[in-house]
């Protein structure tokens, strides 16, 4: 099985809101399913049809499975909830490259 990778785009309207709804609080449960921050944030430079939003997010999970049971675990799917007045976002699971 390969890696898997969830990648998020987002566009924070309200950081404070953003941090404790969302942001405080997510990383636990990206470790709940072995999951690892790649790119959290940070500066980008658009080099070729830009992203709809300012902020990139890429982390990694050991399979794709992982991937989707993180993203529908009723905790996160609250959190997702709470963090919804604040934030725009896209967000998409990609199979890695196994070559």
């Amino acid at each position: 099985m390969s890696k898997a990778y969830v990648l998020a785009n987002v566009r924070v309207d309200d950081p404070a809101g953003y941090k404790a709804s969302y942001q405080d609080h997510v990383s636990e449960l990206i470790q709940r399913y072995h999951g690892t921050f790649l790119v959290r944030g940070g500066y980008k430079t658009d080099l070729e049809n830009a992203l709809p939003y300012e902020r990139l997010v890429i982390i990694e999970f050991p399979t794709r499975q992982h991937a989707e049971d993180w993203y529908n675990d009723p905790d996160y799917q609250q959190l997702v909830a709470d963090a919804a007045p604040y934030i725009q976002r896209t967000l998409v699971v990609v199979d890695g490259f196994t070559g």
